[in-house]
């Protein structure tokens, strides 16, 4: 099932992506209303209306996938007949990120921020599935929040950040240059 509390995003790296997107993020599809309170989108998605399942339509979105395991029965269905999606229990993060990947190049929005966690996911994963975009390695373990109303710093987390940029297909290359500026401050960006 899928996880109803997890962590809430860093509040310096939801500060970076405000700032980035021009003031305002129009959709997280992994939160809940603790995590809303940081994030402050217009519109988000909770574990029990499942964002995977919904309609991403938006300007820009932030995602920070739910870190735990999905079962095949909790995982989209593919949405072409005859393709290759073999349904086993994954991470949640790689189901998430590959949704996001394929939302974007159907246009579904227009850009996104997405944090993963899971260095196997960041690291292996999305070269599996063909996912080159900007990245950002975070220069320090991200400062993850508890998903409750006090919100509190997590200690001991024993996780790398992993920020994912999905560009604007318009002006690819001035939006590429204005992430590399806004989040080379928090860590290291790799581009093309």
């Amino acid at each position: 099932m899928l996880a109803s509390k997890d962590f809430v995003s860093p509040i310096e790296l939801i500060a970076t992506t405000t700032a980035f997107f021009d003031g305002e993020i129009d959709l997280d599809p992994a939160s809940s209303e603790n995590a809303n309170n940081v994030v402050q989108a217009t519109r988000y998605f909770t574990w029990q209306n499942n964002g995977l399942l919904q309609d991403w339509k938006c300007r820009n979105l932030y995602l920070f996938p739910p870190r735990d395991v999905l079962l095949k029965a909790e995982q989209p269905k593919p949405s072409v007949l005859f393709e290759k999606n073999l349904q086993y229990k994954k991470s949640a993060q790689r189901v998430w990120l590959q949704v996001a990947y394929k939302k974007w190049l159907k246009k579904e929005f227009e850009q996104a921020i997405v944090l993963i966690t899971s260095t196997d996911v960041a690291l292996l994963k999305t070269q599996e599935l063909g996912i080159d975009v900007p990245l950002c390695i975070l220069s320090r373990k991200p400062a993850l929040l508890t998903d409750d109303a006090d919100l509190k710093p997590v200690k001991n987390t024993r996780v790398y950040g992993f920020v994912f940029y999905f560009p604007p297909y318009t002006d690819l290359d001035n939006s590429v240059r204005r992430f590399y500026n806004f989040y080379s401050t928090l860590g290291r960006v790799y581009y093309q």
